[in-house]
């Protein structure tokens, strides 16, 4: 029984890795999990076109996090597309080289190389519980149009109010806000993308600084939004 469970664990040889010549990045699945043979090969494509995509930059901590955080939130947005649902992100960081294993069934661990690293990052599948909907009352406000048209810059603020209403910011500890913060950022990056064809250039998020707003540069476009756990903000370059 033991045996048979570590065989469920492991990835299946039809789809535990996607390569692509283009940019030297190969994802593949480290640890099955949850997800079937289907799913498995849909994480893979997702994680090898996001990391494609969303370059991760390691120049320090901050940038890091934050660029390693849009390429997972775009693969769990990418899933919830196919899907129709949103697996959870339970972490991500550097591949740690294994054992794997020793996650468990309950989560599917996924590993992507790049020129700038190796990486990994760990979805679980999302409970039955939270299957059901829910509004969060934000109210949204545009700081700094920058370079966005006006008609943009609306699109802009209907984005982060459906996307910040569907789940709040999570401050229970650092890595939850930034986390949580970031995936809400990466759904309006992809409503961008669906209505216009392209998406912003991420350039920062966080807690709302109160201005100045054009300290980002006068192309900046900056966003706020105001919720339950508290006031953030996320700057987007529209033209490079």
């Amino acid at each position: 029984m033991m045996w048979k469970t570590f065989l469920m664990l492991l990835c299946s040889a039809a789809a535990d890795e996607f390569l692509s010549l283009k940019r030297g990045i190969s994802a593949r699945c480290l640890l099955q999990g949850w997800a079937d043979d289907a799913q498995e090969s849909d994480i893979v494509k997702a994680a090898q076109d996001c990391f494609t995509r969303n370059e991760v930059q390691t120049s320090n901590l901050g940038e890091l996090q934050g660029t390693l955080g849009v390429a997972t939130g775009c693969v769990a947005s990418n899933l919830d597309a196919k899907w129709g649902w949103r697996p959870e992100l339970a972490g991500s960081g550097s591949n740690t080289g294994g054992p794997y294993d020793v996650y468990g069934e309950g989560l599917t661990l996924v590993g992507v190389e790049t020129p700038s690293g190796s990486w990994q990052f760990m979805l679980r599948k999302p409970s039955a519980s939270q299957g059901g909907a829910s509004h969060v009352a934000v109210t949204v406000h545009s700081y700094h149009r920058g370079d966005a048209t006006p008609q943009q810059e609306t699109d802009l603020i209907h984005f982060a109010d459906s996307c910040f209403s569907k789940e709040d910011v999570d401050t229970s500890n650092l890595g939850s806000l930034q986390f949580s913060l970031l995936k809400n950022v990466d759904c309006v990056l992809q409503k961008c993308l669906e209505a216009w064809g392209f998406k912003p250039e991420f350039a920062d998020s966080g807690s709302d600084n109160g201005g100045p707003y054009d300290a980002y540069g006068l192309g900046a476009t900056v966003i706020g939004v105001e919720s339950p756990s508290g006031k953030w903000e996320f700057v987007l370059r529209l033209k490079n």
